[in-house]
C-alpha cells in the first residue's frame, strides 16, 4: 500500500500532466497487483467477493478512487474518475452492479448535509457515471437491464433537478446509446431510454434532441413514429419541425421557463451533430434518405428570427455570434444569403463595438474577423456579403481611427480586395444561379441541377429574388468599380427575365440573356419579382452619375445623372429591349397588358429618342431641364411598361401624355406663343410640370416622389407666380376643405371627399345626434320604426320575433361596421394629407435652396409661415410642422430683389405680430429669421417708404415687448436682424434701441424691472456689431452719432435708476424694493459692457473718451457704494469703473484695438 498512497495525492493536482502521470503509475502499479492473483472468470458483484478476487491494493484503490470521485479539493474529480475509468477498463472481474453499490453508497446526499456537500455528492455520482460508462463494463456478460434503468433513471433525474447538471447528464446518456445494440434486449432499453430520458417524447431541451438524434441515428428500424409523435418526418431535422425546433435550440419555453434558467457561454453539443449532418460530406446518403430540411431553413428560424431576433437577448445573441463562427468554415456564396440575413446584419451593425470590452462585443469582432479573412480569400463571398453590409447603403464610410464602426471597417477591407473582373465574375455566377438554382445537395456537397429535385418551388423562387437583389445591389454601389457594361448587363437581364418567355432552343434567341434557359422554368411570381425589380433599378439608376468618355476637349465635362456615358438614359435602354427585340417563333413577351400598352409605349420610346437627340444641341441649362423630362418620362414608361396594375398603368400613360405636352411647350417658339389668344394666357412648361409633379406626389411609387424633386431642380429658375400659386394653395389647403383639397390632391383617391366625410374621424360631439346613422337604423327597423309620440298615442308596441331579430341584427352589425371603416377610412385620408404636404415641402426646399433670390420666394416664405403657425399645436401635423421650421431656419440665406414691396411688408406686420404671441422659444427664434430675411430684402430695395416701415415694426415690437406685460417677444428676436442685415442697414436698429433706453430704461417707465434690464440688454447688442460696422463701412458719421446717443442716453437712464434705486421710492408698502440688488447689478454690468465694446473700435473711441462724469453722476455713483441693501462687493468693484467711464478709453496694455 505505501506503494501507491503518493499517486492518489498527485490525482487531485490543478496541472492537468501531473493528474495523467500520476493516474499512469497508479494504474501500472495496480495492473501488476492484480496480475499477480491466480487467474479466474469470476466476476465480483458484491464487496466481499471483491477482496476475495482482486489484489488488496486493487480492492482499495477501487473503494478509494470512488470515494474521491466527491472530494471537492481541487482536481480530485477529473482525476480520480479518469483513473477510475482506466482501471474498470482493465480489471475484468468488476461488474456493473458492485461499481453502482459502492457509487450510490459513496455519494448519497441527505437532508442533513449542508447545500455545498449536497452538491459535491451530486457532482461524485455524475463523474462515477462517466467513468463507468467510458471504461466500457455496461458491455460485459452479466449487465442486466435493471442495472441500466438504475443509470438512466439516476442521470435522468439530476439532470432534471439541476439545470447546471442537465447536459453532463445528457453527455453520458448520450455516450450510452452506441453500446445499446450489444444487449439482447435493445428495443426494451431504448424504450426506457424514450420514456424516462426523452420524457416520452416530450423534447423541450437542446439536451434531450441531441440524445433522440443520436438514437434515431443508432438505431432507424426503431418504431420512431409511435415513439416521438410530436416529431414528424424521417428525421428529427425534418421541415414539419421546424417550430418545434426554433423553440428547443433558442432555449425558450413558454411552458416551463424554469427549464433555461442557467445560462452556459458555450454553444450546445447538439449543434455539433447539426453541423456534421449538413456539411459532413461522408453523410451524404444520410442527407438524401433522411430527407431533413434545407439548412437555410433551420438558419433562418433558429437563427436569424430566433437568437439574432429583435429585442434578444444578448446572451442569445452570444450564441448567434459562436454559430456565425462556427459556420465561417463552410462559407461560400451559398450559403452568404442564409447567413447574412437582415437581423442579423443589423447585429453586426449595431451591437458590436471594435473598442468593446463586453463578451458580446469580444465574440462578435473575433467573428467579423475572421468573416474579413474569409471575404479577402474568396472574392464572391465577398461581394455577397458586401452587398448585405450596405444593403441600406449607397456608399462605404471611410475608417475612423477613432470611432471605427464596423460595417465601415469591413467594406474597406472587402472592397480593396476587389477589382472589375471579381466583380464581373460575381454577376455572372448570379446569372448562372437565377438560371439554375441550387436545388439539391450532392454527395460532394455542391449544388447539382440535374439531380432529383430536394427543395420546394418556394426555395427556388427565393433564391432566385436573392440572385436578383444582389445584381441590383452590386449595379448601385457607387464605390464599386462598376462599368456601364455591368450595369447595363444587369438592367437587360432583369428586364429580359421579366419580359419574355423562350419556348424551343433558346441558343438562337436574339437576346443575349434568355440563351440560357432557366431550369426549372419561371414561375409568375418570379417574373413579377423581376418587373419589380426592374422598376426601382432604373429608379435607383436615377441619381446615378456615369464618367464620359473624355478627350481634350471636353476634359470639364461631368456624367449625366441618370444616364450611361454614350448618353443612353437608363429608362430608354430598358424600354428598348422590349419595343425593339425582333421576336421570333416561341418568343413572347408577357408583361401585363402589353397588347393594350404596346402602341403608346412605342410612341413615348420615339419620344425619349427625340429627347435625347433634341438635348444634343442646347445649352447646358436648356439641356439639363430636357434631360430631366427624359428621365420622368422614361420612368413613367417603364412603370407603366412593367407595372402589374392596369389601372397603375393607364394613370402612368395618362400622366406621361401630360410630360409630352410639357416638353412640347418648353421647345416651342416664341412666335408660336405670341399667336395665342391674349385672353387666356397660355400655361408654362414649368407650371405644367408643377403640377405633374404635385400629382405624382400622391402616387405609391417612393421612386417617382424622389424624382420630382430631382426634375424640379433645374426648373426652379423658371418658375412662374400660377406655379407658385399651385404649390402655395397646397401648403395653405386645410384638412375638410372641400373641392379645394380634391383639386390640390388629384389622383389621390383618399382625397376625393368632402368636408363632412373628413369629420368622420372624430369622435362624435356630445349632444350632436348623426343623422345618417339614425336614418339607417330606421331603415333597418322598417315598420317598427316609430316616434316615441306615436308609441304614446297608440298605447301599444310591437316588438320582433325572433326570426326579425336575427335580421335586424345582422342590419344593425353591418351599418356599425360601415361607420367603423368610415372612420378608418378617414384616419388615413388624414395620414395621406400630411405626407402629401410633407412631399410638397420638398419642392419648397429646393427652390429656396435654388431660388432664394427669386421674387417669388416672399410668396413661399408667406405661406410656410402660415404652415407652421396653423401645425404648431397640432400632434398629426406635427411632422408638417417641424419640415416648415427647418426649411425656414436653414434656407433663408439669400435676398430676394424685385418682389412686391406690399405683400412682403404684409408678411412682416405678420411676423412681428406673431412673434409678440409666439408660443415658445423656437417659434420666436423662427419668426426671428424670417424677419430678418424680409427686412433685409425690403431694406435693399432702397424704398425709403417701405424702409421706414420696418423701423416702424421694429420700434413697435420693441415697445409692445418693454411695456406689455404679456408680449412675447425677446431681444433674440432682433439679434438675426443684427446678424444677417449689411452694416449700412442697420442704423434704424441703432436707432430703435437709443429710443428704447431712452424710454424704458428709466425707472417704472417699463412694465416690469425685468423688462427695464431688457431695454439696456437691447442697447448692448447693437453695439455688439460696431466692430463689424466699422471693418465694412468707410462713413462712419452716422454711426458715430448713434454710438454716442446710445451711450448718453444709457448713462442718462442709469443715473436716474440709481438715483431711484438708493431712494425711499424704491420700497413699497412691506418694504420689498422695486429694483432689487440684482438687478442693480445686471444694469450697471451691461453698461460697462456697451461702453468697453465701443471703446474697443477705435473709430468710435472718442465716445467713450468724452462721457465726463457730471456732479450728478458722481453722487449716483456713491450714493451706490454707500447702500448696504444694493451694493454687494460685485457692484462696489464695478462703482471704480462706473465712476469715470472716459477712463475706459485707454486701451489696456497688451490689448489691441480693433
Amino acid at each position: 500500500m505505501p506503494t501507491t498512497l503518493e499517486f492518489y495525492w498527485d490525482l487531485a493536482s490543478l496541472d492537468e500532466g501531473k493528474r495523467i502521470e500520476a493516474a499512469a503509475q497508479l494504474i501500472s502499479a495496480l495492473c501488476k497487483f492484480q496480475a499477480e492473483m491466480p487467474a479466474t472468470t469470476s466476476v465480483a458483484t458484491t464487496e466481499e467477493e471483491l477482496n476475495r478476487i482482486c489484489a488488496g491494493d486493487v480492492a482499495y484503490g477501487i473503494k478509494r478512487l470512488i470515494k474521491g470521485l466527491a472530494s471537492p479539493r481541487d482536481g480530485a474529480r477529473q482525476g480520480y474518475s479518469i483513473a477510475l475509468s482506466e482501471l474498470l477498463a482493465r480489471v475484468p472481474c468488476i461488474s456493473v452492479k458492485l461499481v453502482l453499490d459502492l457509487l450510490w453508497r459513496s455519494t448519497e446526499a441527505t437532508k442533513q448535509m449542508k447545500g455545498q456537500e449536497q452538491r459535491d455528492m451530486r457532482f461524485g455520482r455524475i463523474f462515477g457515471l462517466m467513468a463507468l460508462v467510458q471504461s466500457g463494463i455496461i458491455t460485459r456478460a452479466g449487465t442486466t437491464a435493471v442495472e441500466m434503468r438504475k443509470i438512466v433513471m439516476e442521470l435522468a433525474a439530476i439532470g432534471a433537478k439541476k439545470s447546471y447538471l442537465r447536459e453532463i447528464s445528457y453527455v453520458t446518456l448520450t455516450s450510452l446509446v452506441p453500446m445499446l445494440g450489444k444487449f439482447a434486449f435493445r428495443d426494451e432499453l431504448i424504450t426506457m431510454f424514450v420514456a424516462v430520458a426523452l420524457d416520452k417524447g416530450a423534447i423541450e431541451t437542446p439536451d434531450e434532441l441531441l440524445l433522440a438524434m443520436r438514437l434515431r441515428r443508432a438505431y432507424p428500424g426503431y418504431d420512431w413514429y409511435s415513439a416521438l409523435p410530436q416529431w414528424q418526418g424521417r428525421h428529427m431535422l425534418g421541415a414539419k419541425n421546424v417550430g418545434r425546433l426554433g423553440s428547443v435550440l433558442c432555449e425558450q419555453s413558454v411552458e416551463h421557463p424554469g427549464l433555461f434558467s442557467t445560462w452556459h457561454p458555450q454553444l450546445h453539443r447538439v449543434w455539433d451533430e447539426i453541423f456534421d449532418l449538413y456539411f459532413n460530406r461522408a453523410r451524404a446518403d444520410e442527407v438524401a434518405n433522411a430527407m431533413p430540411m434545407e439548412f437555410e431553413l433551420l438558419w433562418e428560424r433558429v437563427v436569424e428570427n430566433g437568437l439574432f431576433a429583435p429585442g434578444a437577448s444578448q446572451f442569445r445573441r452570444y450564441w448567434g455570434f459562436l454559430l456565425l463562427e462556427r459556420l465561417l468554415p463552410h462559407l461560400s456564396e451559398d450559403t452568404v444569403p442564409s447567413m447574412m440575413t437582415p437581423n442579423i446584419v443589423r447585429a453586426m451593425s449595431d451591437n458590436i463595438s471594435v473598442k468593446g470590452k463586453s463578451a458580446l462585443a469580444k465574440v462578435g469582432m473575433r467573428t467579423a474577423e475572421r468573416l474579413s479573412e474569409v471575404c479577402e480569400s474568396n472574392t464572391k463571398v465577398g461581394l455577397a456579403v458586401l452587398t448585405h453590409l450596405l444593403n441600406q447603403k449607397n456608399t462605404i464610410q471611410p475608417v475612423d481611427a477613432a470611432k471605427t464602426n464596423l460595417r465601415s471597417m469591413m467594406a474597406n477591407r472587402i472592397v480593396a480586395k476587389l477589382d472589375s473582373e471579381a466583380i464581373v465574375g460575381y454577376v455572372t455566377y448570379l446569372q448562372q444561379l437565377f438560371a439554375a438554382p441550387r436545388r439539391v445537395r450532392s454527395k460532394s456537397g455542391v449544388a447539382d441541377a440535374q439531380t432529383a429535385v430536394n427543395v420546394s418551388d418556394k426555395s427556388i423562387e427565393k433564391q432566385r429574388a436573392w440572385a436578383v437583389d444582389q445584381m441590383i445591389r452590386v449595379a448601385r454601389f457607387g464605390q464599386l468599380p462598376i462599368t456601364d457594361e455591368l450595369t447595363g448587363s444587369v438592367l437587360r437581364f432583369v428586364a429580359a427575365h421579366a419580359a419574355f418567355t423562350v419556348t424551343g432552343d433558346t441558343k438562337k434567341c436574339s437576346v443575349v440573356e434568355l440563351r440560357d434557359a432557366p431550369v426549372p422554368e419561371l414561375s409568375a411570381a418570379t417574373r413579377d419579382y423581376c418587373a419589380l425589380a426592374l422598376v426601382n433599378l432604373v429608379g435607383e439608376l436615377n441619381r446615378h452619375v456615369s464618367e464620359p468618355n473624355r478627350t481634350a476637349s471636353d476634359a470639364e465635362t461631368r456624367g449625366l445623372a441618370g444616364h450611361a456615358r454614350d448618353g443612353t438614359a437608363w429608362p430608354t435602354a430598358a424600354l428598348a429591349l422590349v419595343l425593339d427585340t425582333k421576336r421570333k417563333r416561341g418568343m413572347q413577351v408577357v408583361l401585363h397588358g402589353y397588347e393594350e400598352t404596346q402602341e403608346p409605349l412605342t410612341k413615348l420610346l420615339a419620344q425619349l429618342r427625340e429627347m435625347a437627340q433634341a438635348a444634343a444641341g442646347l445649352e447646358a441649362a436648356a439641356a439639363q431641364r430636357v434631360h430631366m423630362l427624359e428621365l420622368l418620362l422614361g420612368n413613367l414608361s417603364v412603370g407603366a411598361a412593367f407595372g402589374a396594375n392596369p389601372q397603375t398603368q393607364a394613370e402612368y400613360l395618362e400622366v406621361a401624355a401630360e410630360v409630352s405636352e410639357c416638353y412640347a411647350k418648353l421647345t416651342q417658339t416664341s412666335q408660336e406663343s405670341d399667336s395665342e389668344s391674349d385672353d387666356e394666357p397660355e400655361l408654362q412648361p414649368v407650371e405644367v410640370l408643377t403640377d405633374i409633379l404635385i400629382s405624382l406626389f400622391t402616387r405609391d411609387s417612393s421612386i417617382l416622389r424622389r424624382l420630382c424633386d430631382q426634375v424640379f431642380v433645374p426648373f426652379a429658375e423658371l418658375m412662374t407666380a400660377r406655379a407658385m400659386e399651385s404649390i402655395v394653395g397646397v401648403l395653405q389647403a386645410r384638412e375638410g376643405a372641400g373641392e379645394d383639397v380634391v383639386t390640390e390632391m388629384d389622383g389621390l383617391d383618399a382625397m376625393d371627399v368632402d368636408e363632412s366625410d373628413t369629420e368622420m374621424a372624430d369622435d362624435n360631439d356630445a349632444g350632436i345626434v348623426d343623422e345618417e346613422l339614425r336614418r339607417k337604423i330606421e331603415e333597418a327597423l322598417g315598420s317598427n320604426a316609430n316616434g316615441d309620440d306615436a308609441a304614446s298615442e297608440s298605447g301599444a308596441e310591437e316588438s320582433f320575433d325572433d326570426e326579425q331579430m336575427t335580421v335586424f341584427d345582422d342590419k344593425l352589425a353591418e351599418i356599425f361596421r360601415q361607420k367603423k371603416e368610415q372612420k378608418t377610412w378617414a384616419r388615413e385620408l388624414k395620414l395621406s394629407f400630411v405626407n402629401f404636404k410633407l412631399r410638397v415641402l420638398d419642392l419648397a426646399d429646393v427652390f429656396l435652396t435654388r431660388q432664394g433670390d427669386n421674387a417669388l420666394a416672399i410668396q413661399l416664405v408667406t405661406a410656410l409661415v402660415d404652415l407652421a403657425r396653423t401645425t404648431n399645436k397640432d400632434t398629426r401635423n406635427r411632422a408638417v410642422h417641424e419640415r416648415a421650421v427647418s426649411i425656414l431656419n436653414g434656407r433663408l440665406t439669400k435676398i430676394p430683389a424685385g418682389f412686391d414691396q406690399t405683400e412682403a411688408l404684409k408678411l412682416l406686420e405678420v411676423v412681428h405680430e406673431r412673434a409678440r404671441r409666439a408660443s415658445d422659444q423656437r417659434e420666436l427664434e423662427m419668426l426671428g429669421g424670417v424677419a430678418a430675411f424680409v427686412g433685409r430684402a425690403v431694406l435693399e430695395s432702397g424704398d425709403a417708404q417701405a424702409s421706414a416701415r420696418v423701423h416702424e415694426l421694429n420700434a413697435e415690437s420693441v415697445r409692445d415687448f418693454l411695456g406689455r406685460k404679456a408680449s412675447q417677444i425677446q431681444v433674440g428676436f432682433f439679434r438675426s436682424a443684427m446678424a444677417k442685415q449689411r452694416a449700412g442697414l442697420l442704423t434704424g436698429l441703432w436707432t430703435v434701441a437709443a429710443d428704447a433706453v431712452a424710454e424704458f430704461g428709466r425707472p417704472q417707465r417699463a412694465v416690469n424691472v425685468y423688462r427695464q434690464v431688457q431695454a439696456y440688454a437691447l442697447a448692448d447688442a447693437v453695439l455688439a456689431t460696431a466692430p463689424r460696422v466699422a471693418s465694412e463701412l468707410t462713413d462712419l458719421d452716422e454711426f458715430t452719432a448713434l454710438a454716442q446717443r446710445v451711450l448718453r442716453e444709457s448713462c442718462a437712464s442709469l443715473q436716474e435708476t440709481l438715483v431711484f434705486a438708493v431712494s425711499d421710492a424704491n420700497q413699497n408698502a412691506t418694504g420689498r424694493l422695486h429694483i432689487d440688488g440684482a438687478r442693480v447689478r445686471e444694469i450697471v454690468q451691461t453698461v460697462l459692457q456697451m461702453v468697453r465694446r465701443v471703446a474697443k473700435v477705435d473709430v468710435f473711441r472718442p465716445v467713450v473718451a468724452a462721457l465726463k462724469p457730471t456732479s450728478e453722476w458722481t453722487q449716483a455713483v456713491q450714493a451706490l457704494e454707500a447702500s448696504d441693501k444694493l451694493a454687494s462687493p460685485v457692484v462696489r468693484n464695478m462703482s471704480r469703473s462706473l465712476a469715470n467711464l472716459s477712463l475706459l478709453a485707454e486701451p489696456k496694455k497688451g490689448k489691441k484695438a480693433i
